[in-house]
């Protein structure tokens, strides 16, 4: 397991030319969708919301929200997936948590951690609070990426796109949420210039990006 999450990782690449109309097996479509749910969040928030298209006209269409370069990426991958973060996060939402957690565990709401966290929200200056929450998005998108490599599923992560567009495009801002990040699945195309074969991975040395401390 330690190889192949390792293997997994080196043989990854952000692709950039997917081939139109290739499939992602469906399993792994819905063992991907899993994964994610099961992503930690800071204070168990969960406060994010992901669109998963598949649709080719509704991918089109979304398509008119990034940035050129990335818009055939938009068109031709299997599935486009828009990572949201809610807009706004207040004691009625942990409220939501609590009482869902106290039913798992068979218990009653834990007021006092109740307590404890909305005044730990209820603190945040809205700006930080905003911060805090796209923080959390990121969180389910690296776990995003790395499910991906495990699954060998060709993917492109992209920050490129206009989140106003994007958000008046999806009707982000009457659901509470807005767009932080979006990424793409797919098959790899032959004339990808990306390939890891074609373009070896480029990274620092360990030694040079990490401290042990023993």
């Amino acid at each position: 397991m330690l190889s192949n999450l390792k293997t997994a990782l080196q043989q990854r690449y952000c692709t950039k030319v997917f081939e139109p109309g290739a499939k992602v097996e469906n399993d792994k479509i819905q063992t991907l969708l899993d994964t994610l749910v099961l992503t930690p969040t800071s204070i168990n928030s969960q406060a994010w919301h992901l669109f998963a298209i598949s649709a080719s006209s509704e991918k089109a269409r979304l398509a008119e929200a990034a940035w050129p370069n990335n818009q055939p990426k938009y068109k031709d991958g299997d599935y486009l997936f828009i990572f949201c973060a809610k807009t706004g996060f207040e004691s009625k939402d942990l409220q939501e948590i609590e009482e869902l957690t106290a039913k798992l565990h068979h218990k009653e709401v834990n007021v006092e951690r109740l307590n404890m966290l909305s005044n730990y929200v209820d603190g945040m200056p809205e700006d930080e609070k905003s911060e805090w929450l796209k923080r959390q998005l990121y969180i389910v998108f690296g776990q995003f990426l790395t499910s991906c490599a495990l699954l060998e599923i060709d993917a492109c992560p992209i920050e490129g796109f206009d989140t106003a567009t994007m958000d008046e495009l999806l009707g982000l801002k009457e659901k509470g949420f807005t767009s932080v990040v979006s990424a793409v699945i797919g098959k790899r195309s032959v004339d990808d210039f990306n390939d890891i074969t074609k373009a070896p991975k480029v990274r620092f040395a360990r030694e040079q990006m990490i401290t042990e401390i023993k």
